[in-house]
């Protein structure tokens, strides 16, 4: 089949296949395995919008940098074989202005649209849902949330190579976990709001991973897991619903005030799905408008999970 005719995830899935060949067969007997999560793992790849997942855990300390000096410009060679667009998507490809390079740079370092990272054998405790590799302890004991990570790595991970470490994965369901789950979307959104009038697309692209990040964190926070398909939509809808009914009053009465009932909140989430599959094409404003929203449902929903969670004491 022509590239030109194959789907988003085809191309993705295509994409992967001859990166993870090329590289087992050039250093195989170093990798222990490779894992993909996120939207091509998923089947949501979206050409230009989606970037790639990789965990790949090698054998030895001494092979991670062998592999990394390897995977690295083959990523990219087949990035343009592909024609995957990663380099206008993912931190360590390239931008078309200085803001955009500084912004790439703060990517990088977050490890936020990094399409690989490889692991020496004790960086990570699968077991216990922990990273132990230094120059990435202090974030992801303070910052990010491991909870949200290990939880897609096993429950919507693929093995590409080597053995299959799902089983092993346990996610840490502790409140401190939970918390940064949630505050994680809170703080992307607020990042939006900022880029908004810079940078409308790169606000709204911001908003948009926010916004789904949000929505599967609330499921877990609340009910450790994440439901399928419009269940988990339904889940976060009615997160900020309260079971005492002079609390769910007044949560009623600011919501309909604030356009942020849970029907309100659900054809939002669907706009953002459409900005995902077709891009944003508004104005510096509708971007700002678009980001405010964002901020205010993620703000508002975990507000209401967190006094809800502190009443159940």
């Amino acid at each position: 089949m022509n590239d030109l005719r194959k789907s988003d995830q085809e191309r993705a899935d295509a994409f992967l296949q001859e990166f993870v060949g090329q590289l087992a067969s050039a250093c195989g007997r170093d990798i222990d395995f490779i894992l993909l999560f996120g939207s091509a793992a998923r089947g949501e790849f979206i050409l230009g919008k989606s970037d790639v997942d990789l965990v790949i855990q090698v054998n030895s300390d001494e092979a991670v940098r062998k592999v990394e000096q390897l995977a690295e410009p083959l990523f990219w060679q087949l990035d343009e074989k592909h024609g995957m667009m990663f380099r206008k998507v993912v931190s360590t490809g390239e931008s078309g202005s200085l803001l955009e390079d500084a912004l790439k740079r703060l990517e990088k370092h977050a490890r936020l649209y990094k399409p690989f990272e490889v692991f020496g054998p004790d960086d990570i405790d699968w077991r216990a849902g922990k990273v132990k590799r230094l120059d990435l302890l202090a974030g992801a004991t303070l910052v990010a949330s491991q909870l949200t990570l290990f939880y897609k790595m096993k429950h919507e991970g693929k093995i590409l190579f080597g053995r299959d470490i799902r089983p092993e994965i346990q996610p840490r369901f502790s409140l401190w976990e939970k918390l940064k789950g949630i505050w994680v979307p809170q703080s992307i959104a607020f990042s939006s709001l900022i880029l908004a009038f810079p940078l409308p697309r790169k606000a709204v692209a911001y908003a948009v991973k926010a916004l789904f990040y949000e929505v599967e964190s609330v499921n877990i926070f609340q009910k450790n897991l994440v439901p399928a398909g419009q269940e988990k939509v339904a889940g976060f809808a009615s997160a900020t619903e309260f079971d005492d009914e002079l609390m769910d009053a007044l949560r009623f009465f600011l919501e309909r005030n604030l356009g942020l009932l849970g029907e309100e909140k659900i054809e939002f989430v669907r706009e953002a799905a459409e900005i995902k599959r077709q891009g944003f094409k508004g104005s510096r404003w509708d971007a700002l408008q678009f980001c405010r929203r964002a901020f205010w449902i993620i703000w508002s929903t975990n507000a209401a999970v967190i006094i809800k969670w502190g009443g159940s004491f």
